[in-house]
């Protein structure tokens, strides 16, 4: 191996934490830079703390890596209720393993400052200004801030939001609650299948401590009237036709956190537009806590415990890529020889400026590939990658792969892949795709 080299990911979430890990293992001097004091992103900062099922195609895992060693982490600490299906963990618990792992890999983070600028060089370096004005050349980067923000300081080909007119799905403000009474939800509640072992039960009991936890996801016969009678006598503002998820909380029988809000924009990286969204998505978690205590069997006395740090935002831009997945090609199960990342997750989209959203599953013991092409820029010239939801795809395809052991696994290879042009002194196009593969097959990944 030759010298070693620099490589800075922007973006501590589930993709910038991989990508940093896995350059840094490879032998990397690698810089993190996260805004918030947390890692973990969408996972820890916006409070959605579960694993959607990206990861288990119904027989077997098909991601495994660095994402299934914090899994396996969290499991051993009783962060995270093995369920293969929405595994909600503790996010505490979560955010001090992402920053143990980063500390043991002798990463510099960087918290508390955005990246300003972003400039290629002609040599393939990448020269990034945070915004206290501090300089940073590096022998690569990885994108991993949700928004392609380096790729687009770079001028590098984005893409924003849907393709026929550029909206971008709703955004939503989660949050945890306590307080609720378990023996009363038990009673009260229509029971639901539980398709692991064919019980049928509203409380989700943990089989290695037998704490119970609330579990709901998705439309509800015995929810979605209460939601049409109080939207429609005025009671209820939130412009979405069902919950998404309330999810017990591991370790904490009785709380739960809360995926239920709709906030509409037409840009969330524009800064003004964010204010007032995020105003409004807090203004829908006091509407929904209030709904709650109206209607479910079990919620009379909840009480909120913390908002999200940040607002959870679906859509923004992605990087024209040296290739482009479709969702036809998700459909479709479409395989590459270039892959480096499996995805089961169903093409779960929030419809712009409604109140609706549309799933579409895939075949049970099925799966779809991303090609390494998808990481790097149309070209492949330079050392600037992306990783998690800005990758190179259409609408539908990410609004698969955006959820959190896919956009980890994105990470992994993306972090791998510039570390290792950087040390070669390539463009990312020349990276040796096989031995990208081999090296994560080497260190836990699934790619067959």
């Amino acid at each position: 191996m030759s010298e070693k080299k620099h490589v800075l990911v922007a973006g501590g979430g589930p993709a910038g934490v991989a990508a940093a890990l896995a350059a840094a293992r490879y032998g990397a001097k690698t810089t993190l830079v996260e805004y918030h004091p947390v890692l973990g992103g969408m996972g820890t900062a916006a409070l959605v703390n579960n694993f959607c099922n990206a990861y288990h195609d119904g027989n077997r895992f098909i991601i495994g890596g660095i994402w299934a060693e914090l899994r396996q982490e969290l499991i051993e600490r009783g962060g995270l209720y093995a369920t293969l299906c929405m595994e909600p963990y503790e996010p505490v618990t979560y955010n001090r393993i992402l920053m143990e792992k980063v500390q043991e890999a002798g990463i510099d983070c960087i918290h508390g400052h955005r990246v300003a600028s972003t400039s290629q060089e002609e040599d393939g370096r990448v020269t990034v200004e945070l915004d206290d004005g501090r300089s940073i050349l590096c022998d690569g980067a990885v994108d991993c801030t949700g928004d392609a923000v380096l790729a687009h300081q770079a001028g590098l080909p984005t893409t924003f939001g849907r393709e026929s007119d550029g909206a971008v799905m709703p955004l939503t403000m989660c949050y945890r609650i306590t307080g609720i009474d378990l023996d009363e939800a038990e009673s009260g509640f229509p029971h639901w299948i539980d398709e692991r072992n064919g019980e049928s039960r509203p409380v989700y009991t943990d089989p290695n401590t037998g704490e119970g936890n609330f579990f709901h996801s998705g439309h509800s016969e015995f929810i979605d009237p209460f939601i049409v009678k109080d939207r429609a006598s005025g009671a209820l503002s939130i412009p979405r036709d069902h919950v998404a998820v309330i999810q017990g909380v591991p370790g904490c029988p009785g709380d739960a956190t809360i995926n239920y809000g709709r906030v509409f924009v037409d840009d969330p990286t524009d800064p003004e537009e964010m204010k007032r969204a995020v105003a409004e998505g807090e203004a829908q978690v006091h509407d929904g806590i209030e709904f709650f205590r109206r209607n479910l069997p079990g919620f009379a006395k909840v009480e909120l415990v913390e908002m999200a740090r940040q607002i959870g935002v679906r859509q923004s831009r992605q990087l024209v890529g040296e290739y482009t997945l479709t969702a036809q090609e998700c459909l479709d199960l479409k395989q590459f020889d270039d892959v480096v990342v499996q995805c089961k997750y169903m093409i779960d989209i929030h419809e712009p400026g409604s109140d609706k959203s549309t799933c579409i599953t895939l075949p049970k013991g099925e799966h779809y590939d991303i090609p390494w092409r998808c990481l790097i820029p149309k070209g492949g010239q330079g050392r600037l990658a992306v990783a998690g939801r800005c990758a190179s795809a259409d609408a539908g395809a990410m609004a698969s792969f955006r959820v959190q052991p896919s956009a980890m696994a994105l990470g992994e290879a993306a972090g791998l892949g510039v570390a290792m042009a950087a040390m070669e002194g390539q463009h990312l196009g020349q990276v040796d795709v096989e031995a990208l593969q081999a090296r994560l097959l080497e260190t836990g990944g699934i790619l067959n």
